[in-house]
């Protein structure tokens, strides 16, 4: 270290030293150890976890956490249940055209525009056998 903190010195003016100190802090900053690594990573997992925890202050949160969750599953089963026979689907004959675009619209807000536009007309052509 003798010799290159000579060198830093003579090109430095004096304050190799300083150079020397400065680019190892600098070193130190850039590359982890493995004990550092795995406690920054400990600390990332906490806070991912964290900010993913739902808090459940009151029975009103439960409640409304709940009733958010269970939309989606509980139309699709409607609709599946439908389609089996459990219970009778509405005759979409029936149904005007404002409910029946807001209802693709919901569909398409829940299921994304792919399987609503494309996946599920070919479904229900299948089914219908053309």
């Amino acid at each position: 270290m003798g010799i290159l903190s000579s060198i830093l010195t003579f090109f430095t003016g004096g304050s190799g030293g300083k150079v020397l100190e400065k680019g190892a802090d600098l070193a130190d900053k850039a590359f982890h150890t493995e004990q550092e690594k795995t406690e920054t990573d400990q600390q990332d997992l906490a806070d991912a976890r964290a900010m993913q925890m739902p808090t459940h202050g009151s029975w009103f949160d439960v409640l409304v956490d709940g009733l958010a969750r269970i939309v989606r599953p509980g139309v699709t089963l409607w609709i599946i249940g439908g389609f089996i026979g459990w219970w009778p689907l509405p005759n979409t004959d029936q149904i005007s055209d404002y409910w029946e675009n807001t209802f693709w619209l919901i569909l398409t807000f829940w299921f994304g525009g792919r399987a609503i536009l494309k996946d599920l007309p070919a479904a229900i052509a299948l089914m219908r056998g053309r």
